[in-house]
């Protein structure tokens, strides 16, 4: 007797696809939101209420998520190892350390 759902054929179909359209979705909105930012000046975003400091870190936490994104369609690749949680673990909140 299992306890708890089953697993099927389905369920690991319908997982699988669904967390494969989750990266390909985020990596488009990475590249909306990369190029967002680098058309914008950084006075813009302080007057939207951000310190330099946060729009340092925005920034940089984005152009670390373009380099994943660029990684993830062949556009590029990494000469050693990179954390890229570094930067953008700061914009996560709170409990998603």
């Amino acid at each position: 007797m299992s306890v708890g759902l089953p697993v099927s054929k389905s369920e690991v179909d319908n997982r699988a696809g669904q967390i494969a359209k989750s990266f390909q979705k985020a990596f488009n909105d990475v590249a909306t939101m990369q190029s967002y930012l680098v058309q914008t000046p950084n006075a813009d975003l302080v007057a939207l209420g951000y310190t330099d400091q946060e729009v340092a870190t925005l920034k940089t936490a984005y152009t670390d998520l373009a380099q994943l994104a660029d990684i993830w369609i062949g556009k590029s690749s990494l000469p050693a190892a990179k954390d890229f949680r570094t930067f953008v673990r700061q914009l996560w909140g709170v409990g998603n350390f």
